[in-house]
């Protein structure tokens, strides 16, 4: 997994982790992929695939909460709902990663 933040991090940070304003993205991040921050850079530096596993079952939560199965989804609906979260996580107060 890449050490640089992604969209898809930010949006599991607020929708999944319940981001606060007051608290860091990486704080909410872990919180929704249940995991500690030492798990997180144990993991992330085991590099066995465990935390893309995490991720990639927190990004389907995620998509699954607000009403999509990525299984059965078209691009063109999973676009759309990318698109409705992030400005929900904005109007929230996130600031996304340039």
């Amino acid at each position: 997994m890449s050490t640089k933040p992604s969209v898809e991090m930010y949006l599991c940070a607020f929708h999944l982790g319940k981001w606060e304003a007051d608290e860091s993205v990486e704080d909410a991040y872990h919180r929704a992929l249940n995991i500690t921050a030492a798990q997180f850079h144990r993991m992330r530096g085991d590099d066995n695939g465990a935390l893309q596993e995490k991720h990639a079952d927190a990004i389907h939560r995620m998509y699954e909460a607000a009403g999509v199965n990525l299984k059965t989804a078209t691009e063109a609906e999973k676009a759309s709902l990318r698109m409705r979260l992030i400005d929900e996580a904005r109007k929230g107060g996130m600031r996304f990663p340039a």
